[in-house]
């Protein structure tokens, strides 16, 4: 009796939900950072570091969205969110999973970072600036229940923070500015 062979191709599928709500993440921390990075003192500290039009993104491996920005004017500057590009530094998520996780809270860099889901093409110490900032925005954009579970310490928020929120939300992330 001749034995049947069951072919199968499968290939992992799309998962067009966690692509469109990473799209949508990286667009509002992209905005955040830029409207940030006007007032907030601690990113223009982290920012000015950096020499005039250093650039990073912040790629989902293999296809998935990009978020990059550049220094112009001692600020940050949204470039865009689908095109990769040559940058300074290159952060780079290797898949959706572990980028949904970290744009909707479940997880923090440092925990993506720990489960080797993320690299880092570039300078280290820059490497940890972008994370310090990424921090400072969540402290910004998020309740403290929501950032127990990815912030060390969550930031007190003084009335001055507060209505940095506040500007964040409405300039930053309504505007783009």
């Amino acid at each position: 009796m001749e034995e049947q062979k069951q072919r199968t191709n499968i290939e992992a599928g799309e998962d067009t939900v966690k692509y469109h709500a990473v799209k949508v993440g990286f667009l509002a921390l992209g905005r955040a950072l830029q409207s940030a990075s006007h007032f907030e003192d601690e990113i223009k500290k982290e920012v000015s570091a950096w020499n005039e039009g250093f650039t990073f993104s912040m790629d989902v491996l293999p296809n998935g969205p990009s978020l990059v920005m550049r220094k112009e004017n001692r600020r940050l500057k949204l470039l865009g969110i689908k095109k990769k590009a040559d940058a300074d530094l290159i952060v780079e998520i290797k898949n959706i999973s572990a980028a949904f996780q970290m744009i909707s809270m479940q997880a923090g860099a440092h925990h993506i970072y720990a489960r080797h889901q993320i690299s880092v093409t570039g300078n280290i110490a820059d490497s940890m600036k972008l994370i310090r900032m990424l921090y400072i925005i969540e402290g910004y954009l998020f309740p403290k229940f929501l950032n127990k579970k990815v912030l060390k310490k969550s930031p007190k928020m003084t009335l001055k923070k507060h209505i940095g929120r506040l500007h964040i939300y409405t300039k930053g992330m309504i505007l783009g500015m």
